[in-house]
């Protein structure tokens, strides 16, 4: 198990900010230190395009990776050793830094942002690759190398390492201002909630249920997929409506095929009130574009014909594979394939309409007291506050930092 005292990280989007690139790279810095807390942290430091980490004693990489790759901003995360301050200091370093490895073939990279450093970062690259075939007898491939030697020459020191794992990108959480998600137990809505997440929106829950005429069990599953989105973004809460009255009224009331897109235009109704309540301008849903019938282009304007607030659908044009993909990458998966039944799957008409129109919609609600049962909704919604988020080991470890022993 390779354990480390140093991490570096880099920034990507954000190192592209003006004037308030600092305010960025804060919020960066201070969910670097939530989700490292517990990990005998020592200092979180921002020298110019970076994020540098330093323990107090060695922890797993991998579990520290782990953890980084939950934080939005982070283009790329690298276990380092500050090896020290002259060329002769990283040569002497080498042997221990490439033991165990077996390339097929390698190449260094040199980045010199201490510019009054006396070799160019060409001269420096050059001495190491020898330095490396002497050591090893690698043979060097500068297009596609199977390694790379990393080198970095700053004002306090040099840093070195050869294995580099992607963060997640995006930008900081908290940055990009507050919405309100439509969850509901499946594969898509988790998604679609990590994909605003990156782009810096901190998120509250909405979930809609039928109990009891659908299994209690639901609802534990949608609290465990929030606690997975609070590793991304901490704190949040989370909002559980019944919808039941309200399905059994346009059952009754309205045309069969018409349901679920009626059922949709309640959730919305609801949702709304509550961003109101918390502070949220925006709406999030899991729609993706044809993947069910409610989710025609047709459909998709009708329903959101009654919306006062924007709607935002970050998966409109993912297709499914795209989205179970990152469903695996963020942790969401294992728990939202779990068998459940919740309200969109039930009492949904065998034939439903794939195209409508907001006029026909609007025909069938009347004769459905729309504000009565709203507030009866309303009436019922349990909130909850998500404190506790999920066990780290529920969050996949990303790409590249396996264990490698």
């Amino acid at each position: 198990m390779e354990m480390v005292t140093k991490i570096l990280a880099t920034t990507n989007e954000v190192s592209l900010k003006g004037r308030n690139r600092k305010w960025f790279e804060q919020k960066i810095t201070e969910n670097v230190r939530r989700v490292l807390a517990d990990l005998q942290l020592e200092r979180v430091e921002r020298p110019a395009w970076r994020v540098l980490v330093t323990f107090s004693a060695p922890v797993p990489f991998q579990e520290a990776a782990r953890r980084m790759a939950t934080v939005f901003g982070i283009a790329s995360i690298m276990p380092v050793e500050n090896v020290g301050h002259t060329t002769d200091d990283v040569i002497s370093a080498l042997p221990q830094r490439l033991e165990g490895l077996n390339p097929s073939s390698f190449a260094v990279r040199c980045l010199r942002s201490d510019k009054t450093f006396p070799k160019t970062s060409i001269e420096l690259e050059r001495d190491l690759g020898s330095e490396v075939v002497a050591l090893t007898g690698w043979k060097v491939d500068l297009t596609h190398p199977d390694l790379t030697v990393h080198l970095l020459v700053d004002r306090d020191g040099l840093y070195l390492w050869t294995r580099r794992v992607a963060g997640p990108g995006g930008l900081p959480s908290g940055s990009g201002g507050k919405a309100t998600c439509m969850l509901s137990g499946g594969i898509d809505s988790p998604v679609a909630a990590y994909q605003m997440m990156k782009r810096g929106v901190r998120l509250d829950f909405v979930h809609f249920h039928s109990v009891p005429r659908t299994d209690p069990a639901s609802l534990e599953k949608v609290v465990d997929l929030a606690r997975i989105l609070a590793r991304y973004q901490g704190r949040c809460r989370l909002a559980m409506v019944p919808l039941l009255p309200i399905q059994e009224q346009i059952v009754a009331n309205c045309p069969a095929r018409l349901r679920v897109l009626l059922y949709r235009r309640f959730m919305i109704r609801i949702s709304q009130r509550l961003a109101s309540r918390f502070k949220a301008p925006a709406l999030v849903t899991g729609e993706s574009l044809g993947q069910v019938a409610s989710q025609t282009i047709e459909n998709l304007t009708a329903v959101e014909s009654i919306a006062r607030v924007p709607i935002f659908r970050p998966l409109i044009s993912l297709d499914k594979q795209e989205i179970i993909n990152t469903a695996r990458r963020m942790g969401s998966f294992e728990t939202s394939i779990l068998p459940h039944f919740d309200c969109c799957s039930f009492l949904v008409p065998e034939r439903p309409a794939t195209r409508s129109t907001p006029r026909e919609l609007d025909k069938a609600e009347e004769s459905l007291d729309i504000d009565s049962l709203i507030s009866e909704a309303l009436a019922g919604v349990e909130i909850m506050t998500i404190d506790e988020p999920a066990p780290w080991s529920d969050i996949p470890i990303p790409h590249g930092a396996e264990d490698l022993s």
